[in-house]
């Protein structure tokens, strides 16, 4: 079953709409925010942004604990990917995001390091609209960009994972995209710490962590051969008491929205 994808800040009561009525607005939004309809239909030319950022990610041997806790001794070899930016390409992140990234013969491996003085969750079901809270995303291809996987995790450990399909412009900008939340990551694993008490502003809390295992049969891929290169982002919904929502981005896509594979950045694998 194919759904869109919605954003529920421009509805506060989530109904069943008639198929016509989510078509159209598809047009106007994502699973991350709004998307603008004015700006999806301006000429943008994506030669005059910022390149998508790049990193090679390592080859290593390591026996994991998906606890979240990240004490084992692979993680200080893994790639680092930091910091994160707002996604429109303005200022800097209000609290610190980082990314470590390795992989084995079978699996990605990857760590999230979230500073948070105010984590903020409810949702533990699976494919809950996370998003509507805070979550890390990981969005990925390793064919083309009109379809990837979307993956996210959120500080009580829930778990969100479909294909996306996106229809893409001739300028390369997302014209509407939909999910397919049907697609369950069958071998994928997660663990996460935290220190902090969720869903409680009262106190000053410090941080979470998120460490994850994609196997690559979730992902319909064998090992990949070194230097072979993917198509991928990485993101994080950081909210607050009091402070404006936070749309951070490893490679900021400076578009309306997350779902712009066009502006991914560039994962090749190492030996």
């Amino acid at each position: 079953m194919t759904k869109p994808c919605f954003h529920s800040s421009l509805f506060p009561l989530f109904v069943r709409v008639p198929r016509w009525f989510a078509v159209g607005v598809l047009l106007l939004i994502n699973t991350g925010y709004v998307h603008s309809a004015k700006a999806a239909e301006s000429n943008v030319d994506l030669a005059q942004l910022p390149p998508p950022k790049r990193v090679v990610v390592p080859k290593l041997k390591g026996e994991l604990k998906l606890d979240g806790k990240l004490e084992e001794s692979v993680w200080p070899k893994a790639a680092v990917l930091k910091p994160f930016l707002p996604n429109n390409g303005g200022g800097q992140e209000r609290e610190g995001t980082e990314v470590r990234l390795w992989y084995d013969d079978q699996a990605l491996h990857l760590a999230w390091i979230c500073t948070d003085r105010d984590i903020q969750a409810t949702f533990t079901k699976r494919d809950s609209r996370f998003w509507e809270e805070e979550v890390v995303e990981f969005f990925v291809t390793a064919g083309g960009l009109e379809r990837y996987f979307e993956l996210q995790w959120n500080p009580l450990g829930g778990v969100f994972d479909a294909i996306i399909d996106n229809e893409l412009g001739a300028d390369g900008v997302s014209k509407k995209f939909t999910g397919n939340w049907d697609y369950t990551a069958q071998g994928m694993k997660s663990g996460v710490f935290v220190k902090g008490t969720v869903a409680n502003s009262s106190d000053q809390d410090s941080f979470w962590q998120v460490e994850v295992s994609v196997p690559f049969a979730d992902l319909s891929r064998t090992t990949p051969k070194p230097g072979e290169v993917w198509r991928a982002n990485f993101y994080r919904f950081n909210r607050g008491k009091d402070h404006p929502a936070e749309l951070l981005s490893w490679s900021p896509t400076q578009l309306p929205g997350f779902h712009q594979p066009s502006r991914f950045g560039y994962l090749e694998f190492g030996k």
